[in-house]
């Protein structure tokens, strides 16, 4: 049975940034229309089942309240989970039941740090990332439509996963015994504080070392930093190391929404597959995608790992030409002219 999951991150898009910056506040009725959007999609190419990740704030009730007798073959459900935490740790145990569900496709909504815990545990399915954050750097800026008919091509096996699927990299963060304690799907900061506070990095004279997988000047946050030093494309095979706080060279980039920070950069350079730097003095925070989650104290050593084999990605604009090329629309065309 052609599946498709839906992960939909009701806190992404509101965190602390939007307070001292002019980042854009991502309403879950935005979220709401966006997964509509992709059911109809979805229902109209053959999909025949859709799970989506139950939250707090009833998105998936709302969703099939406003879709009712609107949809044919396709059933939407949400996904049995015990409990609802109001925490990632929903997305993480989402994405788990939902690859034991046998879904052919993930869809992501949110920014970054979403995508990221998404990715701990969805296993060898791809995972469709929809830009709804604060940082979206990993997810794409894509219409919801256009989202839902990509998920549906991979999902009919029209197209096939290793046609239209891409193995994004990541960043590793490493113990002494060389157990990967988390990772990061684009940066990897280390922020001289001493607690995780209110996880979001946006004090930019506090960030003393830097880890990318890619450093983009049309990204916003910490890819941007790196951009202005050494540029990094997805995929390239290289990440890259900054130490800031130091240096001669003075670069400004915009860090959050409409937030522009001024850094000094000592010292930059790239690592690829096999690679591991030593993170610097303790104690500080790691953040991992833009949110602080582990405490580096006294004593502890960590390093950052260049690992190429991070979550599958389905490339939107490879699965829609592919499944165009293959007739596809035009076969549902058809399908939809019979019914009228």
């Amino acid at each position: 049975m052609s599946t498709v999951g839906i992960i939909a991150n009701p806190a992404s898009g509101k965190d602390l940034r939007r307070i001292i910056s002019s980042g854009m506040t991502v309403t879950n009725a935005v979220k709401e229309n966006a997964v509509q959007r992709m059911l109809l999609a979805m229902d109209a190419l053959g999909v025949e089942r859709a799970l989506i990740m139950p939250d707090r704030s009833n998105l998936t009730r709302r969703v099939l309240l406003e879709l009712e007798g609107e949809l044919g073959q396709l059933q939407v459900k949400p996904l049995s989970m015990p409990y609802v935490l109001g925490t990632q740790d929903d997305s993480i145990r989402a994405a788990a039941l939902m690859v034991e569900e046998g879904v052919d496709v993930l869809i992501v909504l949110g920014g970054d740090g979403t995508s990221r815990v998404v990715s701990k545990r969805c296993a060898e399915v791809p995972i469709l990332p929809v830009s709804t954050g604060t940082n979206n750097v990993f997810p794409e800026m894509i219409e919801g439509t256009l989202a839902g008919m990509a998920a549906a091509a991979l999902a009919t096996g029209v197209v096939a996963a290793e046609e239209v699927c891409r193995q994004a990299p990541r960043l590793d963060l490493v113990d002494e015994q060389d157990n990967c304690v988390d990772h990061a799907l684009v940066d990897l900061a280390v922020i001289d504080a001493v607690d995780v506070a209110a996880r979001a990095v946006w004090e930019p004279l506090r960030i003393r070392e830097l880890y990318l997988t890619q450093a983009r000047v049309d990204s916003i946050g910490m890819s941007a930093i790196g951009a202005q030093v050494e540029p990094l494309a997805p995929f390239s095979g290289r990440a890259c190391q900054l130490l800031l706080g130091r240096g001669e060279r003075c670069i400004t980039a915009p860090i959050a929404p409409g937030l522009m920070a001024e850094l000094r950069v000592a010292s930059h350079r790239t690592f690829g597959p096999g690679e591991a730097l030593a993170i610097g003095r303790a104690p500080a925070v790691i953040a991992l995608d833009g949110e602080r989650e582990v405490l580096l104290r006294e004593g502890s050593h960590f390093r950052v790992r260049y690992n190429p084999e991070g979550p599958r990605v389905l490339d939107i604009r490879k699965s829609l030409q592919l499944a165009s090329g293959r007739g596809y629309l035009r076969r549902c065309e058809a399908a939809v002219s019979a019914i009228q």
